[in-house]
């Protein structure tokens, strides 16, 4: 064996042992409790001093190693790219041999960690930490490409080829490695491969036939453009993260206004917060400990009389541990009319100087004394309209006022048991109208006798300046977003001057508890047998839906408490329990639109409104507006013809755009039939089964065809053929 190639091998397996000594040693020395005399001396103060330094050290050792546990995180790719490693690795190899006409240690070597990289990415993963297999990643990934170079230039027979290997290896490196790390090893490994062409000889390389120099320039040129793209999506990234915290440190400046207010100069009152916090963090504590949910007993497993008491507070829980845009929590308290003023002038008081002084007039007798609703939500919804109508003609207006009245909001509720019929839940409100105190009678808006839960007005420019439109665009979807989370009307005014009129509930807790418990899941017979049958299908695709969708748990989890609360025990004429047909639709969508989470919310909140009866405004207030408009397109279509999505043509050409949302309703309309068709052997209405199937032949085959794939046409035409079959079995 050449020296060069048994040095190789020993320096590997040193690297390898290096590299696991330094990222697995940990300090020994537990974190121990002193215990301490009344009395001390001089020499047991240093040796508490000389204690309190080495676990002071200690904790910085900790610091660090969780540090470098973090970093080593990092480095771990995607499946894809590791799979794509793993395959160049024996390929590369396999041709290897093939140059080398002879199979030796160092190529089996290599295949087997290539093959060790294939298998990570098809096995299933174990629970090992994630620094972990960084370090075996970034070990196996340095052993097999810029170490496997080394070992080539050492064993050198032809030029041509190890300096192509050389090329293609490095490439890869500086692909799969973070720069910061592939860089260094590329430096290290061109510096050997020059020493390497030195000692060939200048004369000796132009007198081979192989361009060396030429294919040496176009690897460096190669080398150059992976650094340069690499270091482009970086900054991207970079600034793309930049982007992104700005705004949500803009959002979180609006959206909590209540932390200045309620710290009044007094120290009582700050004792008093601190006190409530502590309060409110003991209690969501104790709940998290006792909800079954952590203890790996998700809340769609508890029994439906369980779920229906106890509806409210999971649904609160899952929201607040989702903190997703698609789901609005709301936190209801007491507050009287005053208290809440009182808290929007301090908050005021904090964001600009002068403060606006308000004017409030209470327009009607029977204005209640307190209001029900979210006081967070309602100060982040008052602060940015007073603000914007105290700076409409840019120089800040002294007073703003704020006319109070009574009204009504009303609702609209499906009710499929008895035929379609439409009905509507009335709640006593509070319209308040926000405007300039100079601003003229004639400009303030009438007040009606009741309202729908709606938003108007959305063009409205806010401020005299059109420079600053992200910070006007997140002030209205804030104070959008606490209206439609009260149930309530909003019109933003329709031109500069005009006032702005929010209408909220007096108790926004009796229309949320309205929404739901209007509700009501028929009692329909079931035993246990089923019930446990059908609990068991349910988890299955549930966690299909989990495991190839983008779809976040606790926001899953909620919209499936929502089912089983919503059908309860219900059936489809297809024979099937409700709330296990729709996570069985939800999971084909799952399959067909992948790495988008919204249609699977949808295809799961759709059935609600159409087979449950759960009002729209439920979902417009619970979820984010394109949630909700999502929905309503889905509701929209009454008929198979008018699934076809619309395109938008480009000028003269014969592109056609297709809209995405309304491909989404497609893939949501024809995943309901395959499961219904998959079904029709229990289905109750034959002649309805047939005209189904032939309906799925004539139209949605077509329709798949155009817009879809060819899986997809597949199973559509199966299903639909045994349908049919079936049909025609029963009637014969």
């Amino acid at each position: 064996m050449p020296f060069y190639a048994f040095f190789l091998i020993a320096l590997s397996f040193l690297l390898f042992l290096l590299v696991i000594a330094f990222y697995l040693h940990l300090p020994a020395t537990p974190l121990e409790a002193d215990h301490l005399d009344s009395t001390q001396s001089p020499h047991e103060i240093k040796a508490i001093q000389q204690a309190i330094k080495s676990k002071k050290a200690y904790i910085k050792n900790v610091l660090k190693f969780i540090s470098v546990k973090e970093k080593l995180a990092k480095l771990i790719p995607s499946d894809a790219v590791i799979g794509f490693t793993g395959c160049y690795v024996v390929l590369t190899t396999v041709l290897g041999c093939i140059s080398g006409k002879t199979i030796i240690y160092w190529y089996i070597l290599q295949f087997i960690v290539g093959t060790g990289l294939l298998s990570y990415t098809i096995a299933p993963k174990s629970k090992i930490p994630p620094w972990k297999i960084g370090v075996l990643w970034l070990v196996c990934a340095v052993f097999c490409l810029p170490i496997n170079v080394l070992w080539h230039w050492t064993k050198l027979q032809d030029p041509q080829f190890a300096l192509t290997l050389s090329i293609a290896h490095l490439s890869t490196t500086l692909f799969v490695l973070p720069l910061y790390i592939s860089i260094k090893l590329l430096a290290g490994a061109l510096c050997i491969i020059s020493y390497e062409m030195y000692k060939i000889g200048l004369n000796n390389l132009l007198s081979l036939n192989d361009p060396l120099l030429s294919l040496l320039g176009f690897g460096l040129i190669v080398f150059n453009i992976i650094i340069y793209h690499k270091r482009q999506i970086t900054s991207y990234k970079i600034y793309n993260r930049y982007f992104k915290n700005q705004l949500t440190r803009e959002e979180k400046k609006q959206g909590n206004p209540i932390a200045p207010n309620l710290n009044i100069s007094s120290e009582s009152s700050h004792k008093n917060i601190k006190k409530v916090e502590s309060f409110v963090e003991k209690g969501m504590q104790d709940a998290t400990e006792l909800i079954s949910y952590l203890d790996n007993r998700p809340f769609y497993k508890q029994d439906l009389q369980s779920i229906i008491n106890n509806f409210i507070t999971f649904t609160t829980f899952l929201k607040q541990r989702a903190r997703y845009v698609e789901h609005i929590l709301l936190t209801p308290n007491e507050i009287s009319i005053d208290e809440l003023i009182a808290k929007l002038e301090a908050v005021l008081e904090t964001k600009t100087s002068p403060t606006p002084k308000l004017a409030i007039e209470i327009k009607d007798n029977t204005i209640p004394t307190s209001i029900t609703c979210d006081i967070n939500h309602m100060i982040q919804s008052l602060v940015p309209t007073v603000l914007r109508t105290a700076n409409l003609n840019g120089s800040k207006s002294e007073r703003i006022k704020i006319q109070l009245y009574t009204t009504q909001l009303k609702y609209v509720q499906k009710n499929t048991q008895t035929g379609g019929y439409h009905s509507e839940i009335s709640f006593p409100a509070i319209a308040m109208v926000i405007s300039n105190a100079t601003t003229p009678l004639i400009m303030l808006p009438k007040i009606k006798n009741y309202y729908e839960d709606i938003t108007e007005g959305r063009d409205l420019q806010w401020h005299s300046s059109h420079t600053d439109t992200e910070r006007i665009h997140l002030e209205k979807r804030i104070i959008e977003r606490a209206i439609r989370a009260h149930y309530g009307y909003l019109r933003f005014p329709i031109a500069k001057k005009r006032p702005m009129l929010m209408v909220v509930p007096c108790n926004v807790v009796n229309v949320r508890d309205a929404m739901i418990s209007n509700v009501r899941p028929l009692n329909a017979s079931i035993t246990q047998k089923e019930i446990d049958q059908s609990i068991e299908v349910f988890i299955k695709f549930y966690n299909q839906i989990l495991d190839i969708s983008e779809a976040r748990r606790a926001v899953i989890d909620e919209i499936v408490l929502l089912t089983r609360r919503c059908y309860g025990f219900q059936r489809h004429p297809s024979g099937q329990l409700f709330y296990v047909r729709s996570i069985g639709i939800a999971q084909l969508v799952a399959e067909w639109i992948r790495f988008y989470p919204e249609p699977v919310y949808v295809a799961l909140l759709y059935g609600l409104v159409h087979y449950a009866d759960l009002p729209l405004s439920y979902i417009k207030a619970n979820y984010d507006l394109n949630i909700y408009s999502f929905v309503e397109s889905v509701l929209a279509v009454n008929d198979r013809q008018s699934m076809e999505p619309c395109g938008l043509y480009i000028k003269n050409a014969f592109k056609q755009v297709i809209n995405r949302e309304q491909l989404f309703i497609l893939c949501i309309k024809l995943a309901e039939r395959l499961y219904d068709l998959r079904h029709a052997k229990s289905y109750m209405y034959l002649d309805e089964l047939k005209c189904m199937a032939e309906e799925t032949l004539a139209i949605d085959i077509e329709l798949a065809k155009k817009y879809l794939n060819a899986k997809i046409v597949e199973a559509l035409t199966t299903a639909a053929e045994q349908a049919i079959e079936i049909c025609e079995e029963n009637n014969g």
